[in-house]
């Protein structure tokens, strides 16, 4: 501790410094302030002793999410949280999940490896003025709204670059791979910002084995998947990006999003859910893929039915019917309130499915839904943008094997026949046969009371009755649905009342 002379003697050193700076004459004073302002600032990096490393929330000019921003997130919250003392929680949107603590902005914490020191902190935003040398992970990063700082000292650099961190790359991958959760993203965007990604949980009750439809069908498209997936190999080969593309068409009603769900399952992908209409522009629409992560799905559902306008235009006059379309020229006015000049030309669409920046990423499925498939722009659904096309058809007898299953836990039935010929006869849904399927609701104390009137155990009474109040249930589900097709199909025979007012016409003029 400094004494009392101490202290007074540096006062009255700094005195006679500031004594003598005001007798010194205006010029030596400009000297002075340039020295200070700037040779000093390019000096002192060469005597400060400690380096630091900046990894910044997104890269340059904020075009691409920053991995290691992510990697170093998850390996602080997992190692360094012991060191903090301002902590952030949240709670997930499951109510059974523990809460998750991070690490608050501005929060200093202290980490170790073979005797060497490194301090982290998360700033709220870059600092220009950091007054040592700064290795700068990602260019532009100094912009950045969110940033790690790591200081280290000068003689652990190499430690640092190649031991410490790689070794939290590693460490966020195997956590990452613990704590494995799917999600479901959709974009969105406010007033005056750009659209971004927001996730929720995804997990999907959905299977290929409840899937309702053909099993040759299913086998062949869980094929097509196995083979996207370990064709890592083969697209390097042939000189295409790692990607495959599903065009899902049918009526509403016949499982479509069901597909997705099963195929998120099958192949433990990430969900993206892109809609159109909240994406401003080309530009933005490529940002939002580059956000995408690989080993993901990537969901346009029900294409036909955005209210887009497609128009064509050249320069210096108007299109007529004869025209040729030029991909180049159409654009795709997306129904927007809030802003006239929201637009995405039908090129930008196809260069995100099938261009130059689809290559931009591996292992990404793309798969476009639609009711109609006959309003699509054949260049959008031409193979090598949506390689496999599956058509979800109406139920028929296999596929409503698969909801008797599921829905009532039977495999046969003496109506069976008759419900698969009332299938073949009429157009049903396999999202109403399943509405068919589903019993009932009993009063609550129908079983226990039967169970009384049994002189049994009451656990073989108990599984004795749930035994036959399924029966029950089965039969009078399938009775019901019987009757349901018969109505359908006599409906179905019967033309509407402006053809039958048409046929009479024509009979009045004969």
């Amino acid at each position: 501790m400094a004494t009392l002379e101490t202290w007074v003697g540096f006062w009255s050193a700094m005195a006679g410094v500031g004594l003598l700076w005001s007798r010194m004459p205006e010029h030596v004073h400009e000297v002075a302030r340039y020295i200070i302002s700037s040779v000093v600032p390019m000096v002192m990096p060469y005597f400060n002793p400690y380096e630091q490393i900046t990894v910044s929330e997104y890269g340059e000019e904020r075009f691409r999410r920053n991995k290691m921003f992510d990697a170093v997130s998850t390996y602080l919250r997992s190692a360094c949280l012991g060191s903090a003392t301002k902590l952030k929680a949240k709670l997930g949107n499951n109510i059974g999940d523990d809460p998750l603590v991070i690490l608050d902005e501005n929060q200093e914490v202290v980490d170790c490896l073979d005797g060497a020191r490194m301090w982290w902190r998360l700033y709220p935003k870059a600092s220009k003025n950091t007054g040592s040398t700064i290795i700068s992970m990602f260019p532009g990063d100094t912009d950045e709204p969110r940033c790690y700082r790591l200081v280290f000292h000068k003689r652990h650099r190499q430690l640092v670059l190649k031991t410490y961190l790689p070794g939290i790359i590693r460490r966020w991958r195997e956590l990452t791979a613990k704590d494995r959760q799917r999600l479901l993203f959709t974009n969105h965007s406010k007033q005056g910002e750009i659209s971004m990604w927001t996730s929720v949980p995804y997990n999907p009750p959905s299977t290929f084995d409840m899937l309702a439809m053909d099993h040759a069908k299913k086998v062949e498209i869980m094929d097509d998947l196995r083979a996207f997936q370990k064709g890592k190999e083969y697209h390097s080969k042939v000189g295409k990006a790692w990607k495959r593309g599903y065009l899902l068409y049918g009526p509403p009603g016949t499982g479509k999003t069901t597909m997705i769900g099963a195929m998120a399952n099958f192949l433990d992908y990430d969900v993206y859910n892109l809609d159109l209409t909240s994406v401003k522009d080309n530009a933005e629409l490529r940002k939002l893929f580059l956000d995408t992560t690989d080993k993901s799905i990537i969901v346009i559902e029900d294409i036909d039915a955005i209210e887009v306008e497609l128009t064509t235009k050249r320069k210096g006059k108007k299109m007529d019917n004869s025209d040729e379309v030029d991909n180049n020229h159409v654009l795709v006015e997306l129904s927007n309130k809030t802003d006239d000049k929201s637009k995405v030309t039908l090129s930008g669409l196809l260069s995100f499915v099938n261009g130059l920046w689809s290559a931009c990423g591996s292992e990404r499925v793309f798969v476009f839904t639609t009711n109609h498939v006959d309003r699509l722009d054949p260049a959008l659904i031409r193979p090598g943008r949506m390689d496999k096309h599956i058509e979800m058809s109406y139920c028929r007898l296999d596929a409503f094997k698969v909801l008797a299953k599921s829905y009532l836990d039977i495999t046969e039935h003496s109506l069976f026949g008759e419900i698969g010929r009332l299938l073949d006869e009429t157009d049903t849904t396999p999202a109403d046969v399943a509405d068919n399927l589903m019993p009932r609701g009993k009063r609550n104390g129908e079983i226990s009371r039967l169970i009384d009137e049994i002189d049994a155990p009451a656990d073989v009474a108990g599984n004795h009755m749930l035994r036959c109040k399924r029966k029950r249930d089965a039969d009078e589900c399938l009775a019901g649905l019987v009757e349901t097709l018969k109505k359908a199909k006599m409906e179905s025979a019967t033309p509407p009342m402006d053809t039958i007012e048409e046929e009479a016409n024509k009979e009045e003029q004969t």
